[in-house]
């Protein structure tokens, strides 16, 4: 067994447009978290410095939100070559929501090695935790990120009132 120690700097925080029962990020679930729309690439060059000086080897420039626009997909890449640049010997990793097989390899080109998407939960039990968008979408892109040439990071939540026969389906869609 290997274990990889990562960290993660949330580059772009809350007020997500999904209604996810189970994420701090959506506008639609009470929280009293911090919102902002990008962080500044100084401050997540910083986080990069700390996370490798803590001894991670990978680190996750994650966003909130459905998936990558234009924008956001530009300024993902721009905050990876900084990254990049001041801390070479780390390995990046994006969470970004979905996205499609172009986007993906425009983030490996700007040296992303994984790409983080979770399924969250069964087919099956997902309609009753998210409605704003589907499973389906979700699979896909993790297909588009290997398709990208991306490594991928996948998983779930368990006890989200879902049945052991849930928990299976998962496992075997993982």
């Amino acid at each position: 067994m290997q274990i990889m120690l990562c960290a993660i700097s949330n580059i772009a925080s809350g007020n997500c447009s999904e209604d996810c029962k189970y994420c701090t990020q959506s506008a639609y679930v009470k929280t009293n978290i911090q919102k902002y729309r990008q962080k500044e690439i100084s401050q997540i060059v910083l986080e990069a410095k700390i996370a490798k000086k803590n001894e991670a080897l990978g680190f996750c420039l994650v966003t909130a939100g459905l998936g990558l626009d234009d924008e956001k997909l530009e300024y993902v890449c721009k905050a990876a070559h900084a990254v990049q640049k001041e801390v070479p010997n780390l390995l990046l990793i994006a969470c970004n929501g979905m996205a499609s097989v172009e986007q993906l390899k425009e983030l490996k080109k700007a040296g992303i090695f994984s790409y983080n998407h979770n399924l969250e939960a069964s087919k099956e039990f997902f309609p009753q935790i998210c409605t704003t968008h589907t499973w389906e979408s979700r699979f896909q892109t993790n297909l588009n990120a290997k398709e990208a040439g991306l490594m991928l990071c996948c998983g779930g939540i368990y006890g989200m009132g879902e049945s052991e026969e849930d928990r299976i389906s998962m496992r075997k869609s993982l």
